[in-house]
């Protein structure tokens, strides 16, 4: 006799079945998409978290094909995918990465659409008990899990991109949406150089007659000087947690390879190249996901134009600022590029304060270059060039 239950199965059952494909597959580019966001460790253990708890339910969904079961995998998948919607919409306030919307990539759209089909099976499971006792015939589970993988499998070797094109992930594209991509091999006062600088987007290379002259036999004095004292007064600071205790936040750039914290209290302050209150601090992230210290940034109080940058070492100290930053509205962490006019793929532009780097680290450049080799802006001399 039966007692009018479902008998509990674990072969295919149906659409449970394909649904607990499709949220495993989500699950798996969520996985994908943590391991894009190294560096910002709010982001990696959110997308673990969702990733886990994905594949995790499909795991239980095939074991028992049961209403409650069914009924919480399409409760998940469904709020996974609003979620989704909002950060693409109006933004999800709870998480700093998130405040501003973006545009929608190839990666997240593959991964929400695999979680909308996730959540309506599986609704239709919890409505529909033949839905999800019936078993699948082998040849369309096959085809199923052949069509589900070759969604997921592409969207998870792609890049996590934030607003497409205009906003990439990869090392370069980022440091740019960060407005501290400087470095570039070579003289930058060979005219070539110099041309190229000038015509980069958003960078503000216009050097006061004052300050482009070679340095006297004093100012090269006071530039070594400067690099001494930086170098001394940074030395707490090779542990990024030691920067974060000193009141450093980083601006959400560390997914570039290179992450820039700031000391928005020196920032706000008067001072000027004082190395006891340096205003940000530039770490490299290394591969095990450590920062490494590089660079020192002094950055001018809020109003100030090049018209207001010191004297240093004449062009051997190049200051320079960046006009085509977006911030979130808390002003703490990029939130894009300007393109066009607009913010993309969101927040507010800010004034760019003229700004002048000094390395803590050997670099080809010399002391007072960007942050690598690709060089928009910044200083480009001989690394001999403070000897006089």
């Amino acid at each position: 006799m039966s007692d009018g239950t479902v008998p509990r199965t674990p072969a295919p059952a149906g659409a449970l079945w394909t649904a607990a494909l499709a949220s495993a597959g989500a699950g798996l580019i969520h996985a994908a998409a943590a391991g894009a966001h190294a560096g910002d460790r709010v982001m990696v253990v959110l997308f673990a978290m969702v990733a886990v708890v994905q594949v995790g339910w499909a795991a239980v969904a095939l074991q028992r094909p049961e209403r409650g079961v069914a009924l919480a995998g399409a409760g998940l998948n469904a709020a996974l995918v609003l979620a989704w919607l909002a950060t693409r919409t109006v933004g999800l306030p709870l998480v700093d990465a998130l405040r501003e919307p973006e545009a929608a990539g190839v990666q997240d759209t593959v991964c929400a659409g695999l979680g909308l089909v996730a959540a309506g099976l599986a609704l239709g499971a919890v409505v529909r008990p033949r839905w999800r006792a019936g078993a699948m015939p082998p040849l369309a589970a096959s085809a199923l899990a052949v069509l589900v993988v070759g969604l997921a499998v592409p969207a998870m070797a792609a890049d996590h991109a934030h607003g497409g094109d205009e906003h990439d992930h990869e090392a370069g594209a980022e440091e740019r949406a960060a407005g501290h991509e400087h470095a570039a091999s070579g003289d930058a006062h060979e005219e070539g150089a110099q041309d190229a600088a000038d015509a980069a987007p958003g960078h503000d290379h216009e050097i006061p007659e004052r300050l482009d002259h070679e340095p006297t036999d004093d100012q090269l004095a006071a530039a070594r000087q400067l690099v001494a004292d930086t170098e001394a007064a940074l030395a707490g600071y090779a542990d990024v947690a030691a920067a974060g205790a000193a009141g450093y936040v980083s601006i959400g750039d560390a997914r570039s390879g290179i992450e820039h914290v700031i000391n928005h209290d020196h920032l706000q302050d008067e001072g000027v190249l004082d190395p006891n209150e340096v205003e940000s601090l530039v770490y490299r992230v290394v591969p095990d996901g450590g920062r490494e210290l590089i660079s020192a940034m002094y950055i001018l109080p809020p109003g100030s134009t090049i018209d207001d940058a010191p004297d240093v070492a004449g062009n051997l100290t190049v200051w320079h600022g960046h006009d085509n930053l977006c911030w979130d509205p808390a002003g703490m962490r990029i939130a894009g590029i300007v393109v066009n006019g607009r913010c993309r793929p969101g927040g507010v532009q800010g004034q760019g304060m003229p700004m002048l780097h000094v390395w803590v680290v050997p670099n080809d450049c010399g002391p007072f270059a960007g942050t690598d080799r690709r060089q928009e802006s910044g200083s480009c001399v001989p690394v001999d060039a403070l000897d006089g």
